[in-house]
């Protein structure tokens, strides 16, 4: 899977457990940070309304792979990996990159649902979010 999004991840103090590394937990809002950035800025051009269309979360699934110790040189991935009718999928994935050495933390799958805030109903995915995702993706993602 080609990620063509990345992020820097500032880890924060805050983030740590008393077992010394980052809480499982954190690495969902990691996840969420770049969610939101990727939508701001490929999908929406950082024109979120959110009290209008917008998403909203319906699964999760994190694959823990190494334990977040410290603070240095992490990024998240971020890439849109299927579009359906009125929802679809971000994928993840956590890297520490030292000296050319690159460590894969977590990986990850959200399925996002198009939804509507005023009516409090899913709506299909508006075309040109589709046609942002695949043009900024680089193929055809839709099912």
């Amino acid at each position: 899977m080609e990620f063509k999004f990345k992020i820097p991840l500032s880890v924060r103090f805050s983030d740590f457990d008393s077992l010394g590394h980052v809480n499982n937990a954190v690495i969902l809002s990691y996840f969420e940070e770049a969610r939101i950035r990727y939508f701001e800025e490929v999908i929406t051009g950082n024109k979120v309304n959110w009290s209008e269309n917008g998403i909203i979360l319906a699964k999760v699934i994190i694959d823990f792979r190494k334990p977040i110790k410290d603070y240095h040189n992490y990024f998240v991935f971020i890439c849109c990996s299927r579009l359906g009718t009125k929802s679809f999928d971000f994928s993840y994935k956590i890297i520490q990159e030292l000296n050319n050495d690159i460590q894969v933390m977590a990986e990850g799958i959200t399925v996002m649902v198009c939804y509507n805030y005023k009516t409090a109903q899913t709506i299909e995915m508006p075309l040109g979010w589709k046609k942002k995702v695949e043009l900024f993706e680089g193929k055809s993602l839709s099912a």
